[in-house]
């Protein structure tokens, strides 16, 4: 019979368990500054999106500040632009994220 194995509690990188406070503590501050995506069925809504790079039906090129966002996919097109707010309609089979300048960490 095999012993079972209990779970053991998360600790964070300092070897402290979290705590209440640090759970609900503020993001860093560049945390706001990453790309917002929504993916709802054949739409994707986009916030922060800086200007359009490449557009065709089959691919959507986005610079969204310190990144580019790559949509592959088929019959895509751009439903409404409002400011940096950008929606995306068709079948999005794959998103590619890059890193805007080369020496970039890639991170988004």
């Amino acid at each position: 019979m095999k012993k079972q194995r209990r779970p053991r509690p998360h600790k964070s990188k300092s070897g402290q368990p979290p705590t209440f406070r640090g759970l609900f503590r503020q993001p860093s501050g560049n945390f706001y500054r990453l790309p917002d995506l929504e993916v709802r069925g054949s739409c994707v809504l986009t916030d922060g999106c800086r200007r359009v790079l490449d557009f065709t039906d089959q691919k959507l090129c986005l610079d969204m500040g310190n990144s580019v966002i790559t949509f592959y996919g088929d019959g895509l097109r751009i439903e409404s632009l409002a400011g940096k707010r950008l929606v995306i309609e068709g079948r999005v089979a794959r998103m590619e994220f890059s890193p805007k300048w080369e020496g970039g960490n890639g991170t988004v």
